[in-house]
């Protein structure tokens, strides 16, 4: 079957990182939503189903049939694209009948459709609100483990490691330094991947997954469950538990369970521990966050204007794309900042939530010029070798004209 992948009417739960991302586009384990899907489910067709806005990045992202693109020719498969990965879900759906929907709730998890019937709904009013079907669509009820905030995503990272490894392709038995020190069998390192002498790795609570053109300078500690996406690098500093680095990433001081998307930096000392931090990001050195109150008390997270609790006490914070952090700047527990900041100060920044392009020090931000973001945007992709897009700038356009 054709298999279409769709972020529904919860996306904002994802915020900061929903405003430049479709929920698809998400990381976390050793892949993105559609990476993941496509590798669980063998299928010649992929589709994808987003926020109208976002139809031009998702289809510079993934180069598939995007919102007005798909064509239904076939019968297809859809899934929810915060739908955490669940062997069970999957068989349920899989063996469904035909024109079968599953909802948890009001909450549209999966469904298996005829291309007729396909062919009577808008798709892209399934990122939109709670679709209605037709009524020859049986409605099942289940109850389905979805993601609908970052930090549950943060929580079940290291477990997404340890499942996405039997996703990932064999790698042959890794040639490692005698003067490295690695303990535990689950260790596996990309024959293109670097791994000198110095480096200390301990697998002995989860896999550490080191994919290609990855290099782990001296010094380095890794303590899996981790991966360590393509091209990154480790700068002799310390990956603790539950980490997931995208590509050409750039990380030093010391991480834990936290995630970080493609082409962002943490280059020198500093702890950022249970956080999510989008693209293109550059923390300065010795930017830190708080994951923990000194009362042990559950933490709230204030997403556009909206306290929500986390039940949690270790929640750290939340960074849209293209943020900077200048040298020594403190995030308090739970904080979220928006896309395309660029905080400084070297203080702490008390606010729990910052909104997008905003610029200056804690307790006095000013509006982030868009040419002027624009025109750091276009530099710094292009030290990377990567073109800022007519996409790239409208989606920037479109973020600082609207609340998203």
């Amino acid at each position: 079957m054709d298999l279409i992948i769709f972020e529904d009417h919860y996306a904002d739960g994802f915020y900061p990182l929903s405003v430049s991302h479709p929920v698809f586009d998400l990381f976390y384990g050793c892949f993105n939503v559609v990476e993941r899907y496509k590798r669980y489910i063998t299928s010649e067709d992929v589709s994808l189903v987003c926020r109208d806005y976002l139809t031009d990045t998702a289809r510079l992202r993934f180069s598939l049939p995007v919102n007005q693109d798909i064509i239904i020719k076939n019968d297809c498969l859809l899934i929810n694209a915060a739908l955490k990965p669940d062997n069970k879900i999957f068989d349920e759906l899989f063996t469904a009948n035909d024109n079968t929907a599953f909802f948890d709730g009001d909450v549209l998890i999966g469904a298996k459709l005829s291309s007729d019937i396909l062919n009577e709904i808008s798709l892209i009013e399934l990122s939109e609100k709670a679709i209605a079907f037709p009524r020859n669509v049986a409605r099942v009820d289940i109850s389905a483990p979805c993601f609908k905030f970052l930090w549950d995503i943060i929580n079940f990272n290291g477990q997404a490691i340890e499942d996405d490894l039997k996703l990932m392709p064999d790698f042959a038995p890794p040639i490692i330094s005698p003067y490295s020190h690695i303990y535990g069998e689950n260790v596996f390192l990309h024959p293109m991947a670097i791994v000198p002498e110095g480096v200390y790795i301990d697998a002995s609570n989860g896999p550490v997954i080191v994919d290609e053109s990855a290099i782990i300078e001296p010094r380095s500690l890794i303590q899996g469950p981790v991966y360590i996406g393509k091209g990154s690098k480790v700068l002799g500093g310390i990956i603790r538990e539950g980490c997931s680095l995208g590509p050409g990433c750039k990380i030093g001081g010391e991480l834990e369970e936290s995630i970080i998307l493609g082409y962002s930096n943490k280059a020198h000392e500093g702890f950022i521990g249970h956080s999510y931090i989008g693209e293109w990001v550059n923390l300065g050195a010795l930017t830190v966050n708080s994951d923990l109150k000194n009362n042990y008390s559950e933490i709230t997270v204030r997403l556009q204007g909206a306290d929500i609790p986390t039940g949690s006490i270790k929640v750290g914070c939340f960074i849209g794309d293209h943020t900077k952090t200048g040298i020594g700047t403190l995030f308090n527990t739970g904080m979220v900042i928006g896309f395309c900041c660029n905080v400084y100060g070297g203080a702490l920044f008390t606010e729990k939530e910052i909104d997008h392009f905003k610029w200056g020090v804690p307790g006095n931000l000013v509006k982030f010029k868009l040419d002027k973001a624009i025109d750091i945007a276009h530099k710094v992709m292009s030290r990377r070798g990567m073109e800022f897009t007519q996409v790239h700038e409208e989606l920037f356009r479109i973020i600082s004209d609207s609340k998203r």
